[in-house]
This record gives C-alpha cells, structure tokens and sequence, in this order.
C-alpha cells in the first residue's frame, strides 16, 4: 500500500515530491498520526548517516500531557526510493533553503515540513493536521487500491501495527512503537496485557 501511495506523488527532485515522500514514509515508519505528524520541528529530527533517524514526538490526542517521546526509524539502504532516511534527506535540501530558515540558532525551531504554494515553492507556514489529512486522502484516492476508501489520518499508525502483527513483532513491541499508553498514562510494560482498559487499539487486537 505504501509503495502505490509513493508511485502517486511528483518526483522527489521536486520539492513537493521530496516532501511527501519523506511525510509518509516518516509517518508510517514512526507510526503517528496526522497530529503527530504536523507538530515536528526541524530540532526534533536526528539523523544517524547509514542507519537511520529518531524522531521526537511530542503532545498528541493519545499524549495529552505532552510528555515526548522519540521514536526510532531504520534505514532502507537496499532501496533508496523506499528508505525513510533518504526521503528526509532529500527533503531537507528544499526545506533548508525556505524563506523562513536563517543563519540564526533558532532554526531548530521552525517546522519540518511546510505549506507549499501554487507555484511549487516553500511557505514559512507549518502544515496543520488537516493539511496532513486532506493529502493522506488524496494519495489514497489517487492510488486507488483495494479498500483505499477507508484510508485515514490514523492509516500510518494502524498500517504499522497491522503489518508488524502480520510479520510476528511481539505485541508490546507495537505498542511501544506506537506510542499507545494505557488510560492512567503509565507506559505500557510487556506484561501489560488487558486490552479493553487502552485507547484506540482496535487494530491492535487485529494485528495480535
């Protein structure tokens, strides 16, 4: 499904095909949501060269408290046009020369990823969760695959888990990478089994 939404997008030597690959590969590989996926700064990002990235997350509708977390995304060096680490790496080049970027320190503070305007060029504006949502659609829609109908905001999340319970990942390993807490706010441990008192984890029990 990633792959056809990825063939639907411009050509990452543009900016807007540069920054929609990094998007969605970021968004499932770390699994969040649109919320999740619209808050990140440029400083919230590091890249580890050959390896991959840790994105830090922060508030969201299942993080109300806005404790962060950051997320761990692996690198696909056999395939570059499917490698999160690459994808953002090609972003970064666009997004390094916006117009809201300077030679200050406070450049860590400026959205990862913006609006871009009609003629393809960089806005100083952050991309809102409804941006984020309207392009998860359109991808979808221009996709067209089985079931495309149902695609969401919550799809990278729900995409992840389903495809990890699929592969065999243990079920806490999902949980942690998903970022799911139980409703007290502790971190979910191993041995923290009893689904019905947690939060939207209904693709949870499918992938389980």
């Amino acid at each position: 499904m990633l792959r056809l939404l990825l063939a639907t997008r411009p050509s990452p030597a543009t900016p807007l095909g540069a920054r929609d690959r990094a998007l969605l590969l970021l968004g499932f590989g770390a699994a969040l949501l649109r919320s999740e996926l619209a808050g990140p700064v440029l400083g919230d990002v590091t890249l580890v060269p050959g390896r991959g990235l840790c994105v830090l997350v922060g508030r969201s509708k299942i993080d109300q408290r806005g404790a962060s977390q950051e997320v761990a995304i692996w690198a696909n060096p056999k395939e570059p046009g499917f490698c999160p680490l690459a994808a953002l790496e090609a972003w970064l080049v666009f997004r390094r020369k916006g117009p809201d970027i300077t030679g200050g320190a406070s450049n860590g503070e400026r959205p990862l990823f913006v609006g871009m305007s009609k003629a393809g060029r960089l806005t100083d504006k952050a991309l809102s969760d409804k941006a984020v949502w309207r392009l998860l659609k359109g991808v979808a829609e221009a996709a067209r695959f089985e079931g495309w109908e149902r695609f969401s905001g919550h799809s990278p999340r729900a995409g992840l888990a389903m495809t990890a319970g699929e592969a065999g990942a243990d079920l806490a390993q999902v949980m942690r990478q998903t970022r799911h807490r139980c409703r007290r706010g502790a971190r979910l441990s191993p041995h923290h089994r009893p689904l019905a008192q947690q939060p939207h984890t209904g693709h949870l029990r499918r992938a389980r």
